[in-house]
């Protein structure tokens, strides 16, 4: 009976002690900061290493402008292993809005050593406002930007790039339409749309796949033309695709398509098919492209 007691009260400690904790989180969703406050002080008087609660604690100091509190919460956060870049970044910003530059400089250095990723909130962010025409900010900020979109420090992924700007396109010397390629997802992925002057018109999708090492590129265009590509090579400079495509008639027959970076910055794209399988091929497409005159 004694140990069914003791059993009861530790049950009755343990929900007590859970629901306080929501009560905490549920005040700090509503923003109802002060009472948030109170009520992680008193769950973490039985529970000092919940980290979670330490930053929602300086989260909250900080919207009351409790600089000083938001700081040792942040810091009670850190040492309880919260997840370091959050915790760089608010006190980052905890820094800048106290004017203390090197804390603020400091905190966003080692979060970007830590692997912060947000890029897109810092920039937006009002407390970093006064810096982002400063040199130190803006080369910690590409830091940022580089773990939040790693395609683009991946040479794998910036292989294509010499096909991004807006083209205009040229068969036979005549001009065939107008092209424009985009980098896309952060820098891993390109987009392509191109228009020509009458009904035709296409978009694909190419982006390098890491499980097959290879490029590949997706086409649907407005005349209910559909090529899924894949790599076949690949130089400085060159990149080459082959696909199955559907003819007018149904027909299934293969196409390769080659891009080459000419010497003078033009691109050559060649089109050429195949019924044979592969064994022999004909020209099918001899685009050149030459960048727009404003780039």
């Amino acid at each position: 009976m004694k140990g069914l007691l003791i059993t009861s009260a530790l049950l009755i400690s343990f929900f007590s002690h859970s629901q306080n904790k929501l009560i905490a989180d549920s005040l700090y969703q509503n923003q109802a900061w002060p009472e948030a406050i109170t009520a992680y002080q008193k769950h973490l008087k039985k529970s000092p290493s919940d980290s979670a609660a330490w930053f929602n604690t300086g989260m909250s100091h900080l919207s009351l402008k409790n600089y000083p509190k938001a700081m040792k919460a942040f810091k009670e956060a850190s040492k309880y292993n919260y997840p370091a870049g959050r915790v760089y970044l608010a006190l980052a910003k905890t820094s800048a809005l106290t004017n203390d530059l090197d804390a603020m400089y400091e905190a966003l250095e080692k979060g970007a050593e830590s692997g912060l990723a947000a890029y897109a909130f810092i920039k937006s962010e009002p407390a970093f406002s006064q810096q982002l025409n400063a040199d130190r900010f803006l080369k910690l900020l590409n830091k940022i930007k580089l773990n939040a979109y790693p395609c683009l420090s991946a040479p794998n992924y910036r292989h294509f790039d010499f096909w991004l700007g807006a083209w205009d396109v040229f068969a036979n010397g005549r001009k065939a339409g107008v092209n424009v390629i985009s980098m896309a997802e952060g820098g891993c992925a390109i987009h392509e749309n191109y228009t020509t002057a009458g009904n035709y018109s296409g978009q694909s999708i190419n982006y390098y796949d890491p499980i097959d090492e290879k490029w590949h590129q997706h086409w649907v265009g407005s005349g209910g033309d559909v090529y899924n590509y894949l790599e076949t090579k690949r130089d400085t400079g060159m990149l080459q695709f082959e696909s199955k495509y559907m003819g007018p008639g149904g027909q299934i027959s293969l196409s390769r398509l080659t891009f080459t970076l000419n010497d003078d910055g033009t691109v050559r794209q060649l089109f050429e098919s195949s019924t044979d399988e592969g064994r022999t091929w004909a020209p099918a497409f001899d685009g050149l492209y030459k960048k727009q005159n404003n780039q």
